[in-house]
């Protein structure tokens, strides 16, 4: 809340008041005698246009329709009034009376869906490539901290991972399948026309990382366009082989200062269950069944048994002073946020503007967890002359990130509370103090670290672009463009002496800086020209990409003070350290389109890029695409199916990107400086010179069919190959060299898929209206070469196997819980002549590994449904995957049988072996087993289906009538509730199906479920 009250003010001196705005126009107005005109404004069926502007020309002062269409404003007799609105053909009338009705025509043209590029902007009618916008509209009201989590299930081919819960945390978007082994398999994002740093800008390194996508506001946003083919990608090069996210932010527009404000409040909860573990008493059960049951099976009696049972559940499984302990109760919280938004917006003919302030608070749902942002932003625009128009997009953005060790970190509250502490552990001792002797974890009382440990991030970015447009000719146009995106992030890691992190150093600080800058210059030059029923267009372009990244970091300890831990306070330096490194690109585009009659369109782009991370002998690559259109519905002989196929285009594309390596000096024989020898100055190598390395080539096919029918349905449907070849990959070589692998091109991947995307008007009668938007999409990956001699290559528990997908799973097949023992089995599966054996084993080292299902899934995709009726709004977002498996990591911590007595029993081994005969999928507990499944997790009962159907988000709002409003001089006000990730289906419930990344369970925070009340008001 601190930044709340410095909001008000600044928002409160920084937009001019409405009573203001109207007294300065009043005082104008009544040297004229102007009277008050009402009016109404309707569309051709007689329905009220809501929110049309209505301008007197030659000035800025104006008003909008309300609800029911009417409109009140002081005009002079005489004078001319301009109406106008989206999707609606602009109209000018003369005020003759004190009553006005006026009816605007559709405008067919202005309705059309548009495609932005980047390298410019095309109708749909008339776009050959695969392209998806995004309909920001359904999600506004949403609380999202950054905006790829707007892109779920909002648009075919589009999927999302995200490792963490926690605000803020790093995600991971892929179009249309994985494409490469090593490189980046993220699309590159374009905002206002440069391209821009995104992914895990974390200066701490952990394990949610942060999101550099998260110091943006959702809220400025005017459009999201996901390219996906090489038609247009291919102009971006060596960056857009997995895809471009197109993001343009709002501008002004012509009319009378517009002032909106927004603010919304709610709070959150885990979306499913997280990873339940056995109560108090049924652990105590279990351990002592463990106990038991090893003791039975090493030949002792049943007292004897029951004796030392009675010990051993004792020791690990106390009834505590304080009864049993829930330590989700404990370490985990209802979380909150909060959401402020205002913006002024307008201009006139020659000047245009828009201003945005934000602020953003959402706590997690752990101790010390959360997102603080406050964002500003200026767009605007000023044409000079006929010929000269510039402009400048301003952005600052200050984020502050509270974050907690996860992964398998024994103080993390996910972790400890699964696994290390169990309900026998009291927090507190009896006398009040911290409880300092866990069972499991001794000294490690998770509770006591989230109190005093910290690890925060501290983000400043300011994105900067300006622009200029020179009309050389009518139709020869010049535009250069310079964006400067400039961040600063800061980690301070804080362990506390109270804390076991923190007490064997007496305190220790580590703190981060990085600097990062990027420098973009775009210049392009366009030409259009048409003769008869023919038109082209022409662009030339060069390009130039600057980055640079500054490291440096200190790690000092003992303290004299818990509380006065800065840097500089440490008596002991224990370490430091700091690197500086950069990258740069050089670019060289055209692009050629052709049109005839609106029926037949052609299209061709090239780009040559010129990158430092290769060797100067193969440091260009060329990049290029080709594309076709045909609009059937505009042949003659279609006439006679017009009124139902009302619109119909086929087309297709060809083209070839390029992917960089990751590193910037892969290509470089590297020696390490860093180390030291006895205290004097060492060196080694570290990395081995590959100067043929090369780029990764993405050669991509698309296929579509774009139809309408009687204008109430639009269906695309498309078909696309992806091949890349001279994949970058680590190559595993001979230990005797010093390195166990070097970065080399070899093998080739594949992904085929097919996708449907379909939106519906269903309902459109008066003033109930019902829209519907369903994607599908399916996509198959695989394996097509490696280095041309082995065939796969082992990683962990998946396998990277020619003819299979990437993320194939490579286990023990799991063959059920023997009844009459309680002893696993698994398939031999050894291959005799070609053929699984599918014998079953109880000695785990006769079976063998197999390929066993893949993280693909065969199907996602989303339903989002949006309905209106009078005042009242409706919108919900389905989300769904199917065909997908995900291995559980957790298994080999908490598969343990109970030889590990001290930890948690995972909640399904309640379904476990009692007795003989029962049928169950979990195994005797016994803590002298011969096998123990947490050492031999890589098996197939750890392979789960990842189908889920989500509601993703659902929001409903009423407008409050504008008669009841105006009379507090406000335009517009809407009420709205918001809820987020609301309900959950999936086939395998024991964790959220959407916390699986790269085909594995993390050990981070799942995705959260989120409620939000808010107020959208507008002057």
């Amino acid at each position: 809340m601190r930044y709340c009250v410095a909001i008000a003010l600044c928002a409160a001196l920084a937009v001019p008041s409405k009573a203001a705005i109207l007294g300065s126009e009043s005082s104008a107005m009544t040297q004229q005698q102007n009277d008050i005109v009402k009016g109404i404004v309707v569309d051709e069926n007689g329905e009220t246009v809501i929110g049309a502007s209505v301008l007197i020309k030659g000035t800025v002062s104006g008003t909008v329709t309300g609800m029911d269409g009417r409109f009140e404003i002081r005009a002079a007799k005489g004078s001319t009034l301009v109406i106008s609105s989206i999707g609606y053909v602009t109209k000018e009338v003369t005020v003759n009376g004190n009553s006005l009705s006026v009816t605007l025509p559709t405008d067919s043209e202005a309705l059309e869906e548009v495609i932005i590029t980047g390298y410019g902007t095309f109708k749909k009618s008339a776009y050959a490539g695969s392209a998806a916008v995004v309909k920001t509209e359904s999600i506004k009201d949403v609380p999202t901290v950054s905006l790829n989590e707007m892109l779920q299930g909002a648009a075919p081919g589009v999927t999302m991972q995200q490792n963490s819960g926690i605000p803020g945390s790093a995600t991971s978007i892929s179009i249309r399948g994985m494409g490469s082994f090593n490189a980046s398999n993220s699309p590159l994002y374009v905002i206002d026309g440069i391209p821009v740093n995104t992914g895990n800008q974390s200066s701490l390194g952990t394990d949610a990382g942060l999101d550099a996508l998260a110091t943006l506001n959702p809220s400025d946003i005017e459009t999201l366009t996901v390219i996906k083919d090489a038609a247009a990608a291919s102009l971006y090069g060596s960056r857009a082989a997995n895809g471009v996210i197109v993001i343009t932010t709002k501008k002004g527009q012509s009319g009378k200062a517009s002032v909106g404000l927004k603010a919304s409040w709610g709070f959150s909860d885990f979306a499913m269950p997280f990873r339940q573990t056995l109560n108090g008493d049924e652990r105590r059960q279990a351990v002592y069944e463990a106990a038991y049951n090893s003791e039975i099976a090493s030949g002792k009696t049943h007292d004897e048994a029951n004796e030392t049972a009675i010990e051993h559940m004792e020791e690990y499984a106390p009834i505590p002073w304080s009864g049993y302990t829930d330590w989700t109760d404990v370490l985990f919280q209802k979380g909150n946020h909060q959401n402020y938004d205002v913006n002024i917006s307008g201009g006139t003919d020659k000047a245009k503007y828009f201003a945005s302030l934000g602020y953003m608070e959402q706590n997690g749902i752990t101790l010390n967890s959360g997102l603080e942002r406050i964002t500003g932003r200026i767009n605007a625009d000023f044409k000079a002359t006929d010929k000269i128009t510039f402009g400048v997009n301003v952005l600052f953005s200050n984020v502050n990130q509270d974050a907690y060790g996860e992964g398998t970190s024994y103080t993390s509250p996910f972790y400890s509370s699964v696994s290390k502490v169990s309900p026998s552990d009291p927090v507190y001792n009896e006398d009040g103090s911290w409880n300092r002797d866990l069972i499991s974890l001794g000294d490690r009382n998770p509770l006591l670290s989230m109190t005093y440990d910290r690890k925060r991030e501290y983000v400043t970015r300011q994105f900067n672009t300006a622009w200029a447009q020179y009309v050389i000719l009518e139709r020869l146009i010049f535009k250069t463009t310079v964006g400067y995106d400039y961040q600063v992030n800061k980690g301070q890691n804080w362990y506390d002496p109270r804390t076991s992190n923190g007490d064997d150093y007496n305190g220790l600080e580590e703190d981060t800086i990085y600097q990062r800058k990027n420098l973009v210059w775009t210049n392009q030059l366009t030409y259009n020209h048409s003769w008869g029923e023919n038109h082209m267009d022409y662009l030339l372009g060069y390009e130039t990409n600057d980055y640079s990244r500054d490291y440096v970091s200190a790690e000092t300890q003992n303290f004299a003070t818990s509380g006065k831990h800065d840097i500089s306070n440490g008596a002991i330096t224990s370490g430091a350290g700091g690197t500086k490194t950069g990258t740069r690109l050089i670019s060289y585009i055209g692009r050629i389109n052709y049109d005839y009659a609106k029926r037949y369109f052609l299209g061709a782009s090239f780009r040559e890029d010129g990158s430092s991370r290769l060797h100067r002998s193969n440091r260009w690559g060329s990049f290029w695409s080709a594309s076709a259109a045909w609009r059937l519905s505009e042949e003659s002989w279609m006439s006679g199916v017009s009124n139902v196929l009302t619109d119909a285009k086929l087309r297709a594309s060809y083209g070839a990107n390029g992917t960089l390596p990751s590193d910037y000096f892969g290509y470089m024989g590297l020696s390490s400086v860093t180390n030291n020898y006895n205290g004097l100055p060492g060196m080694f190598p570290i990395q081995i010179a590959n100067e043929d390395l090369r780029w990764e080539k993405n050669y991509n096919f698309n296929v579509g069919v774009d139809f309408s029918l009687w204008n109430r349905i639009d269906a695309t449907v498309e078909y696309y190959s992806r091949k890349t070849s001279d994949l970058l990959m680590d190559y595993p070589i001979s230990m005797t060299t010093g390195f166990d692998s070097f970065l080399f091109n070899i093998g080739k991947v594949q992904n085929r898929g097919v996708e449907l995307d379909l939106h519906a008007n269903v309902i459109n009668r008066g003033s109930f209206n019902w829209d519907v938007n369903l994607n599908m999409s399916h996509n198959a990956n695989k394996i097509l070469e490696l280095d041309g001699k082995q065939t796969e290559i082992v990683s962990g528990t998946q396998i990277h196997k020619v003819g299979l997908p990437y993320r194939t799973f490579y286990v023990y097949e799991f063959a059920g819980i023997d009844p009459e023992d309680g002893e696993p089995m698994f398939y031999t599966n050894k291959l005799v002549n070609g053929v699984l054996q599918k014998e079953t084993t109880k000695e785990l080292e006769t079976a063998e590994r197999i390929g066993y299902k893949n993280a693909e899934a065969k199907v996602t995709g989303g339903l989002i449904n949006t309905l209106r009726y009078g005042i009242i709004d409706l919108s919900f977002n389905i989300s769904y995957q199917f065909g997908g498996y995900g291995f559980d990591k957790w298994a080999q911590k908490v598969d343990h049988r109970g030889y590990d007595s001290d930890l948690n029993f995972p909640a399904y081994y309640r379904d476990r072996w009692q007795k003989p005969g029962d049928v169950v999928k979990y195994e005797k507990l016994d803590y002298d087993a011969e096998y123990l499944m947490s050492d031999y997790y890589a098996n197939s009962r750890n392979v789960n289906s990842t189908d889920f159907i989500r509601l993703r988000n659902l929001t409903m709002g009423v407008t409050v009538p504008s008669a009841w409003v105006r009379k507090i001089n406000i335009d517009r006000c809407r009420l709205y509730m918001s809820g987020n990730n609301l309900l959950t289906w999936a086939k395998y419930d024991y964790y959220d199906p959407e916390s699986v990344t790269n085909g594995s369970t993390n050990w981070g925070t799942p995705p959260l479920k989120t409620i939000t009340f808010g107020i959208d008001l507008s002057f």
